[in-house]
């Protein structure tokens, strides 16, 4: 973290601790979005904190711009926690910082973008975050502080795939921690840095749900096309589990993404789904499904609108 941003954090991270101190209670009600970069968490928890009617969001608290301590939660770009006692003493306090709310930089709460949000500091609404690099820690968060069961998007590896490679800025991929090929050890033969990037982003995918479906206990799983083919149908377990009314979901479904891309054709159910078919050539799509398929995930072919669950 910059010596600005850390600047910015101190003050920010004070006014949310005396809004704690003043309000016992305020956090809670906590609720995580996780999944894979480009895989729809950002229309998920968007769509969701409308729903909730709340500001208080927390954006993506295990990217480098988050993590300020010196080695902690640096060994992994996808932490993977089984049990309380493999982490340390400032990797614990990270996390009970984190869901006590007393993290806040501009990182979290986005503000080169929406500078409004650093008064969401002082707001008293039910908090949420959101985590692209989290499907590994949910489980850990669910029971260690008894917040309700997280929820984890899953979309197409090609989709997802295909929107990263337009975007760049990926070519340090795979990121599968340690302990998941620990886990499947079956998978070790197909994790490697040597392939070519659209699959080696397909391996990060794979490990994604992987990571999700060890803690399948303690997680909600939904599917992004579920969703944008069912609408809030979809979400409707997941809002009744946490014992909310799910009113004005259908209306916030309906509303595109802030990081959708210009590219982005979100006009059709087609349109959502199938973009991908014609961006990725025919030997890259079968090669993404092949690498996925090896590791463990069936649950898609070449049918960008099915899910086979």
């Amino acid at each position: 973290m910059s010596s600005l941003k850390r600047s910015i954090a101190i003050p920010l991270t004070a006014l949310s601790c005396l809004a704690r101190t003043v309000n016992p209670q305020r956090n809670d009600n906590i609720f995580v979005v996780s999944g894979s970069p480009r895989a729809g968490t950002t229309w998920l928890a968007e769509t969701l904190a409308r729903t909730l009617n709340t500001h208080r969001v927390y954006w993506e608290p295990l990217q480098d711009g988050n993590i300020a301590l010196p080695g902690a939660l640096k060994t992994s770009k996808r932490p993977f926690i089984e049990h309380d006692n493999q982490l340390s003493f400032a990797e614990k306090k990270f996390f009970e910082d984190l869901l006590y709310g007393k993290q806040a930089n501009s990182h979290l709460l986005r503000l080169k973008k929406y500078p409004r949000n650093a008064f969401t500091v002082l707001s008293s609404g039910p908090l949420l975050i959101k985590f692209v690099r989290g499907n590994g820690v949910l489980s850990y968060l669910h029971q260690q502080f008894e917040i309700p069961k997280p929820v984890v998007i899953i979309r197409h590896p090609c989709a997802v795939v295909a929107s990263q490679l337009r975007m760049g800025r990926w070519g340090d991929h795979p990121h599968v921690h340690p302990k998941v090929l620990e886990r499947y050890p079956g998978i070790r033969s197909v994790v490697s840095t040597g392939k070519p990037l659209h699959q080696r982003l397909a391996m990060t995918w794979a490990g994604d749900v992987l990571a999700a479906r060890a803690q399948q206990n303690s997680v909600h799983v939904i599917y992004y096309e579920h969703l944008v083919q069912r609408g809030a149908e979809e979400l409707f377990p997941v809002f009744e589990d946490w014992g909310l009314a799910c009113g004005g979901l259908d209306e916030a479904l309906r509303l595109p993404s802030t990081t959708a891309r210009d590219w982005s054709d979100l006009t059709t159910v087609e349109s959502k789904l199938g973009r991908w078919v014609d961006e990725l050539s025919v030997t890259a799509i079968e090669e993404i499904l092949e690498t996925v398929s090896r590791m463990g995930i069936t649950d898609y072919g070449k049918d960008p609108s099915a899910v086979a669950i």
